[in-house]
């Protein structure tokens, strides 16, 4: 999940969830103070004696138990808080990512390797029911040409925000969620309010090896995988496309958010969607400046139409029919 960033501020009294896992070095510093003897009437060269072996054992401790948590490549280990835009909740490493945290104002943001990239995913600490990103909104548009709504599939998790958005527009809908990192799954549950239940679950695997060996379709497919550096290349060839389209139900559609620092590679990305898919369209969000493509078998010929009529069912907390002007050809 990417797209823009959110706006700098700090809710330093908001109380947040406890961070899991090991202690970092300001918890082995109360730990050895804690434990550290009264030096009162002691000899000066007793008491400085102690003091350099609670000093070399706390300097130990930390490079062993640093050791030991890096050693096994699935282990999550958390990092310190990084200084900078708005209050770091969260700052931990998997062996795909590092996933950062950050609350500013009424907001919450999940960033991957540094807090200076692309914003994955926003919330609102207010409402949860609000949707603060604009590229989610605009993909969830993409339900006004969908004329079957029963199942799901979310490539990319990011902080749950799309999947979640969906459970609350069709709650007869079965999701299916693909996500390769763990810790991205923890997060998305401890700090942004995804839920798993009976018609909500993720799957930790690779999204294009779970493409390839599914035989499930779903009426709706969602592309929103990224990592640090962008789109990862096997969820980007011709030959994943086309097994997207397999998996398609009937009148089934893909929907893709494109965004990368590289213009090129986005067209490509674009020309291998509109191979793969009869129709296709896309638009341009008007701020963070992400691309959502959406493709199928077929699409409505009357856009405006259909996302009127998706206002009119009210199944969204946003408009969608002023996003009419904005879908053109993927071919122009």
């Amino acid at each position: 999940m990417r797209g823009g960033r959110a706006g700098q501020a700090t809710e330093s009294n908001r109380q947040t969830p406890a961070l899991p896992g090991s202690p970092g070095p300001q918890g082995l510093v109360a730990f050895a103070r804690r434990d550290e003897p009264d030096c009162q009437g002691m000899s000066p060269g007793r008491g400085h004696l102690s003091s350099l072996l609670l000093a070399w054992l706390a300097v130990w401790f930390a490079a062993d138990h640093r050791h030991a948590v890096r050693a096994a490549p699935t282990t999550e280990d958390l990092v310190p808080p990084r200084e900078g835009r708005g209050h770091t909740v969260f700052d931990g490493r998997s062996r795909w990512n590092r996933v950062l945290v950050v609350d500013e104002g009424d907001e919450r943001s999940l960033f991957f390797g540094d807090t200076d990239g692309d914003t994955q995913s926003t919330v609102s600490l207010r409402d949860p029911t609000t949707v603060p990103m604009e590229y989610i909104r605009h993909a969830a548009s993409a339900l006004a040409f969908a004329p079957r709504r029963r199942s799901a599939l979310v490539v990319g998790l990011g902080g749950g925000t799309y999947p979640m958005l969906l459970r609350r527009a069709c709650p007869d809908m079965t999701i299916d969620v693909v996500e390769l990192d763990r810790l991205v799954r923890r997060v998305a549950r401890d700090y942004f309010g995804f839920v798993e239940d009976g018609k909500l679950r993720v799957h930790i695997a690779d999204g294009a090896r779970f493409v390839r060996r599914t035989r499930q379709r779903w009426d709706l497919i969602f592309l929103d995988a990224y990592g640090a550096g962008g789109i990862p290349e096997p969820l980007a060839t011709d030959a994943f496309f086309a097994r997207v389209a397999r998996r398609l139900a009937d009148k089934g559609l893909v929907v893709a958010n494109i965004t990368d620092t590289d213009s090129g590679r986005e067209r490509a990305v674009i020309a291998r969607l509109a191979k793969a898919f009869p129709a296709c369209v896309l638009q341009h969000t008007p701020k963070s400046d992400n691309i959502i493509v959406v493709a199928g078998a077929s699409l409505p010929k009357d856009i405006a139409a259909a996302l009127t009529a998706l206002d009119r069912e009210a199944r969204l907390p946003f408009a969608v029919a002023p996003m009419a002007g904005l879908y053109r050809s993927c071919t122009d």
